[in-house]
C-alpha cells in the first residue's frame, strides 16, 4: 500500500467521511460525511396521513426519522442542495411539534417496567416537542389514563409521530409467549391511542415484523407501504447510487485489492445487494450499512478492503436465529427448502400481520431479510395474488447462515459443529489445490454429519447447497444454478487460479456397480458439454474444469467422480475415480 502513501495521501484526507454510526441528519449535514440523497420520495411520502415501513434493520430507518424530524420541526434549512429543498410541501417556515419515540431504546426487564419507561419517554419526547406541562402529567395512572393526558394537546395542534423500531420487544419476545403478550397489551393500549388522535399530521411507524394483535394492523387508516413499489428503493442505495456516491472510494478500492472496477462491482453486488422490497421483484438494493463498512477502510492506506458479513454480524444475527431454532422443530418439507436457500411465498405471508406462534420460520427470514424476494413465481393482476420466489438474499448472509442450519442440522451440538467447520475448511484446502478425489471423500464426510431425514429423497438441488455451504468461503467465491445460453448448472466455484463448474447426478440404489456409476460420469459429461455450462465464465481469463459428481442414493454420499480440462493442444483431459463409501470400514481413507 506504500503506494497510497504519499502522493495520494491528500486525495485520502480529502474524501468524505463514511458515517459509520451517525444516523442524524444535522449531524450528517455539519461535517464532511457521504450522503446519499434519497430525499425525493419524502415529499410523497408525507402525503399520506399514517404510514407503517418495514424494514430490516440496519436499513436506515433511523435516519429517514432523522430527515422527516429535521424536516417537520425545522423545515428546510438543512437540506439546501437535496432534492427535497424545492419539494418539500409545507409552506416556507411551517413547523410542527414532533413527537418521536424508538422502542429499541425502551427497555425493561419485564411488561411492568416497560410500561413505566414508556410514560417516561411518552413525556420526555412531549417535552422535547414543546410542551412542558407533560413532565407533571399523572404517571401512577394506568397507561390509558396517562395518555388521556396529552388528548388536549393533540386536539390544539398538529402533531407528527415518527415512532422507530415499533416492535422491539415483540420480535425479542418470540420464544416466550407470556413475555410477547404482556408487552402486546401494552402496545395495544398505545396504538390505539394514537391511531384515534383527532388531527395528526403525520405518523411514520417503522419495524420489521407486523403483529395483529397490537391494534395498530386492524382497521384501513393506516397505509402500510412497505411492498409499495414507489417507495422500494427508499432505503438502501441502488446501483447506481453506489456507483455515483461512492465513485471516488471505489478506484481506490480497487487499486488497494488489486481488482478491476468491473471485478469490485461485481464481487459488491454478490455479497450486499439483493435485498428487494417490491411486489413487482423489480428493484433491488444494497444494504447501506455492509457498503459503508467496507468502504470506510478505503481512507486508511494500510488496511485492505474485504467482503465480511458485515450486515449479519452486526446485531450478532447468528446468535439470534440459534435461540430461536432451539425451541423450533421444522418440517422436513421446510428444512429442505431453507437448505437449498430457496422457497415460495405468497403475497399474504411476506406482507400481513399475523398472529402470536403464526409466523413461520420462512416469513421470518424474509420479512427480517436474511431471504429476499428473488422473482414472482406466480403472476396477477393484484399483487395481493401473487406468489414470489425468495432466495438468500446475499454473500453477507450465507456465509454467516450456513452455521446457522448447521447447529440446527446438529442439534446445537458444539462439538460436532466444530468439527464440520475443520472438515469444511479441509474441504476448500482441498479444492484450492486441485484435489478433487480427497474432496469428495471430505463431502461424504460432512454428509455424514447431516440429518437422514433431510437427505431423504433429496434431489440434486439440495446437495448442491450442501456442497456449496462446504466450499464458501473467502477464497473460493460459489454461485449455484448458473445459467447461459443453453442451461443452468448445478454449482460453480471460483477461486484466484480456476473456474470449477460442477454437474451432479444421482444413481439410483439398485444399481450401484461401477459400470454404472461410470455410465452416469458420461450422462453428466455429455450434458455438460452439450449445454455448454461454464461458457458464461470464459470471460474471466481463468482455467475452466469441469467437474461430474455421482451420488449413490442409497448410501447418500458422492460415489464417482471426473474431471474435464482442456490441455495445451486443445483436447479433453479425463481423470476420473470411484469413491468408497464411509463406514467403519474406510477409517483410513478419511484420515489421509
Amino acid at each position: 500500500m506504500a503506494n497510497l502513501i504519499g502522493k495520494d495521501e491528500e486525495v485520502l484526507n480529502a474524501l468524505p467521511n463514511i458515517p459509520l454510526g451517525v444516523s442524524k441528519w444535522d449531524v450528517l449535514r455539519s461535517r464532511n460525511y457521504l450522503v446519499v440523497d434519497k430525499t425525493a420520495k419524502l415529499a410523497k411520502l408525507v402525503e399520506f396521513n399514517m404510514v407503517f415501513f418495514a424494514r430490516p434493520r440496519r436499513m436506515g430507518k433511523s435516519t429517514l426519522c432523522s430527515m422527516l424530524y429535521e424536516l417537520f420541526a425545522h423545515g428546510t434549512d438543512k437540506f439546501e442542495g437535496t432534492q427535497i429543498y424545492d419539494l418539500w410541501p409545507e409552506e416556507k417556515g411551517r413547523t410542527y411539534p414532533v413527537i418521536r419515540l424508538s422502542f429499541n431504546s425502551i427497555q425493561g426487564k419485564d411488561a411492568s417496567e416497560f410500561e413505566k419507561v414508556l410514560k417516561e419517554n411518552i413525556a420526555t419526547a412531549f417535552t422535547t416537542a414543546g410542551f412542558p406541562e407533560a413532565q407533571s402529567f399523572d404517571q401512577t395512572k394506568t397507561l390509558s389514563g396517562f395518555l388521556s393526558q396529552f388528548n388536549v394537546i393533540a386536539e390544539q395542534h398538529w402533531l407528527v409521530f415518527l415512532i422507530d423500531e415499533w416492535d422491539h420487544q415483540l420480535s425479542n419476545s418470540l420464544d416466550k409467549e407470556d413475555d410477547f403478550n404482556l408487552f402486546k397489551a401494552t402496545l395495544s393500549i398505545f396504538y390505539s391511542w394514537l391511531r384515534n388522535l383527532p388531527k395528526p399530521r403525520f405518523v411514520l411507524v417503522t419495524g420489521i415484523m407486523r403483529y395483529r394483535e397490537t391494534s395498530l394492523f386492524s382497521g384501513q387508516d393506516i397505509q402500510d407501504l412497505s411492498m409499495d413499489p414507489d417507495f422500494a428503493d427508499l432505503l438502501g442505495y441502488t446501483q447506481d447510487e453506489l456507483q455515483h456516491a461512492f465513485k471516488d472510494y471505489i478506484p481506490l478500492a480497487c487499486q488497494q485489492m488489486n481488482l478491476s472496477e468491473e471485478k469490485l462491482l461485481h464481487l459488491l453486488q454478490v455479497h450486499y445487494d439483493g435485498f428487494c422490497f417490491d411486489y413487482n421483484a423489480s428493484v433491488k438494493v444494497y444494504c447501506p450499512y455492509a457498503i459503508n463498512q467496507f468502504f470506510a477502510v478505503v481512507k486508511y492506506p494500510d488496511v485492505v478492503p474485504y467482503f465480511g458479513s458485515f450486515w449479519m454480524n452486526s446485531a450478532n444475527a447468528r446468535v439470534a436465529l440459534i435461540e430461536y431454532l432451539r425451541r423450533r422443530e421444522l418440517e422436513a418439507d421446510e428444512l429442505k427448502q431453507i437448505c437449498q436457500q430457496q422457497f415460495t411465498l405468497s403475497y399474504p405471508e411476506i406482507a400481513e400481520a399475523n398472529y402470536f406462534g403464526t409466523v413461520s420460520f420462512k416469513q421470518l427470514l424474509v420479512q427480517a431479510g436474511y431471504f429476499s424476494i428473488e422473482s414472482i413465481a406466480k403472476n396477477a393482476a393484484s399483487p395481493e395474488a401473487r406468489k414470489f420466489n425468495c432466495a438468500i438474499t446475499n454473500k453477507d448472509v450465507s456465509k454467516a447462515f450456513f452455521p446457522v442450519l448447521a447447529s440446527y442440522l446438529l442439534h446445537f451440538d458444539q462439538d460436532k459443529q466444530r468439527k464440520l467447520e475443520q472438515a469444511c475448511t479441509e474441504t476448500q484446502q482441498a479444492l484450492l489445490v486441485g484435489d478433487i478425489a480427497h474432496m469428495c471423500v471430505l463431502f461424504n464426510l460432512n454428509l455424514c454429519k447431516e440429518g437422514y431425514t433431510v437427505l431423504q429423497d433429496a434431489k440434486e438441488a439440495l446437495y448442491a447447497c450442501f456442497f456449496e455451504m462446504y466450499l464458501q468461503s473467502d477464497p473460493i467465491l460459489t454461485a449455484r444454478e448458473e445459467i447461459n445460453s443453453l442451461g443452468r448448472c448445478d454449482l460453480v466455484a471460483e477461486t484466484s487460479e480456476r473456474i470449477f463448474v460442477f454437474e451432479l447426478k444421482r444413481l439410483n440404489q439398485s444399481s450401484s456397480s461401477k459400470n454404472a456409476r461410470r455410465a452416469m460420469l458420461d450422462v453428466a459429461e455429455q450434458q455438460m458439454l452439450s449445454r455448454g455450462y461454464g461458457s458464461s465464465r470464459m470471460d474471466r481469463d481463468k482455467p475452466i474444469t469441469g467437474v461430474l459428481l455421482v451420488i449413490c442414493d442409497k448410501y447418500r454420499q458422492v460415489c464417482a467422480w471426473r474431471t474435464l480440462d482442456v490441455n495445451k493442444t486443445g483436447q479433453i483431459e479425463r481423470h476420473e475415480g470411484f469413491v468408497e463409501m464411509l463406514n467403519i470400514a474406510t477409517q483410513l481413507q478419511v484420515r489421509q
